[in-house]
């Protein structure tokens, strides 16, 4: 009678999802389906088990062809289970492999690797042990060595691997130290238009911030960009908002090149890690595309964008003057949205209302409870009011930035202090004639040390030559943004200091008008005992941020002498 033939199940795993259709997995299948011809066992096609999933951070009960497996073989529907190494069972170490070979035991079902059998007693069980264990080991040591490398060529300042692709416009290339170990622009030519035109990465990623910087929307710029035919980074002919949003908010373009911003966890989910462990990686790993304030001033141009789209607002007769920021509830200091009445409400009166509603805290602390709002119509002839006020007061801006400029530490002139350099030098020159000439050590030692100190005095006057010189920069900086404010100043004076104009003056202008005056409004609720009701301020922000760079809003009850000066003439109360 001839022998029965065993019947064989293999189970083979890797890691990674993105090998599910990969050579990877075909070639283990294909050396097991080899082992079992070699051994004449019978492979039914039902009975081969392949899945990619993490032995790491997935359990194996979470594993759907593992269990599967299992099952099978508590029904008795083969007699051993081939795999290629124990690693594909777990890399947890003796104790998960030891649970599924229990399972098989129960349902005498044996396991064999391509290499090896493991028999039913005591050493059969402490060479898997062993085996299980390696895998473990194996693992940890592998992630040991991938970390190290990662820290060491952040350490030595190069881009670390682990990117599938480079920013959009960049290549990685090879450093002196390191494979992939900084980045260029990347001009390899993707796409030629309709009319010749040639266009790489780079140069799209340039149109990209010549359209941002000349105050073209995301969704202006994603819709050139589509009419052109250029791909999108995945290929596509169709650019979205998103898209280029995702994209320019890599501080990459402006050379800034971080890493260690990221960490996966157990259950393979990444996390951002504190903005304080991100590493800044050496100027030069990465070529700008902008400075830093050409970088910023796109950003806020989008944020501006963002807060003067009115795609969305059903109510485009109405729009707040002091919608998206320009108008704070004094109680817990966050911005005042437009409330409009509902129709049988708009019926009976009811007018819109810059409303700040609070319902929410455990403690009853009136910053998680309250209810601030003022009428809109109310509040906005005192904002019309307030800038007919300043129009009418010739100068205001230069007698403030003048005012400003006196409590500003004294200026330095440049000439006193190339003439302090020069006269340093000439002292470390004479001391250091005196020590060629000098015969005792000690003389020479002490001549050393005072001409440290004389060089000490003489870096630190330098430094006051490269203050000033900032200085002066940022002073005509500050020059061209008032007489830019002067320009538009005198070229709408006329208008909107009339108040037969501002009667009917359109939401455009005037709301450009609050812009550029920087028209804030503080809203205190109607009931209670508060300073005042409503306080209107005008700071001017593109001029402040000039003059204080780390400027922000002034609570109008602060004591800043900065702030309150600044504010010119309010309407309270």
């Amino acid at each position: 009678m001839p022998k029965r033939k065993i019947r064989a199940a293999l189970y083979v795993r890797e890691s990674d999802l993105t090998l599910a259709d990969s050579v990877t997995i075909d070639s283990a299948v294909k050396a097991v389906k080899e082992y079992c011809r070699r051994e004449d066992y019978l492979l039914d096609v039902q009975h081969e088990y392949i899945e990619a999933v993490s032995a790491v951070y997935v359990p194996y009960f979470q594993r759907p062809r593992l269990m599967d497996m299992l099952k099978a073989a508590a029904r008795h529907e083969f007699d051993t289970v081939v795999i290629v190494e124990v690693r594909a069972l777990s890399r947890k170490g003796a104790g998960e492999v030891f649970l599924i070979y229990q399972e098989l035991q129960k349902a005498n079902v044996s396991l064999e690797t391509i290499n090896e059998k493991f028999s039913d007693d005591p050493i059969g069980e402490l060479i898997l042990s062993w085996r299980a264990t390696y895998a473990r080991l194996e693992r940890e040591q592998s992630s040991l060595r991938m970390l190290r490398g990662r820290a060491d060529r952040i350490a030595i300042g190069n881009a670390p691997n682990g990117h599938p692709k480079p920013a959009y416009g960049y290549i990685l290339v090879d450093s002196q130290r390191e494979v992939k170990g900084r980045y260029e622009f990347n001009h390899t030519i993707i796409y030629v238009d309709g009319e010749g035109v040639e266009w790489s990465e780079y140069k799209v990623i340039c149109h990209i911030f010549e359209l941002l910087k000349e105050g073209a929307s995301l969704y202006t710029t994603a819709h050139i960009l589509s009419e052109i035919g250029i791909p999108t980074p995945k290929g596509g002919t169709h650019w979205r908002a998103s898209a280029i949003r995702n994209i320019i908010h890599n501080p990459i373009y402006m050379g800034q090149v971080w890493v260690n911003k990221y960490q996966r966890l157990e259950n393979r989910k990444q996390i951002t890690r504190p903005k304080s462990d991100w590493i800044l990686l050496p100027e030069g790993t990465a070529p700008a595309i902008l400075s830093v304030e050409e970088y910023d001033a796109v950003l806020r141009q989008i944020a501006e964008n963002r807060n003067e789209s009115v795609r969305n607002n059903k109510h485009t007769k109405q729009l707040g003057l002091l919608r998206s920021g320009y108008c704070r509830c004094m109680i817990c200091h966050r911005t005042m949205h437009v409330e409009y009445p509902s129709l049988t409400a708009e019926m009976r009166g009811t007018t819109p209302a810059y409303r700040c509603q609070q319902r929410g805290g455990k403690t009853q602390d009136i910053t998680y409870h309250h209810s601030t709002s003022i009428c809109m119509s109310l509040l906005e002839q005192d904002v019309k009011s307030k800038i007919m006020e300043i129009l009418r007061i010739p100068n205001w801006v230069r007698a403030r930035v003048e005012e400003l400029r006196k409590d500003a530490k004294p200026s330095v002139n440049p000439e006193d202090v190339a003439a302090t350099v020069a006269k340093l030098q000439l002292e470390i020159d004479n001391l250091f004639d005196l020590a060629k000439h000098s015969t005792n050590d000690k003389n020479r030692e002490r001549l050393g040390l005072l001409m440290e100190e004389l060089e000490k005095q003489q870096r630190e006057a330098e430094s006051l030559l490269y203050d000033i010189e900032d200085e002066q920069e940022e002073q005509a900086k500050l020059e061209a943004e008032i007489v830019r404010f002067e320009e538009w100043f005198e070229e709408v004076k006329p208008s909107l200091s009339d108040p037969t104009y501002m009667t009917k003056a359109g939401y455009e202008e005037l709301r450009l008008a609050v812009k550029v005056l920087g028209i804030v409004a503080f809203i205190y609720p109607q009931r209670g005992d508060w300073p005042f009701r409503c306080h209107i301020t005008a700071t001017i922000p593109k001029i402040m941020k000039k003059i204080h760079p780390d400027y922000v809003l002034a609570n109008p009850l602060a004591s800043s002498p900065v702030s309150s000066r600044f504010l010119g003439p309010s309407v309270a109360r």
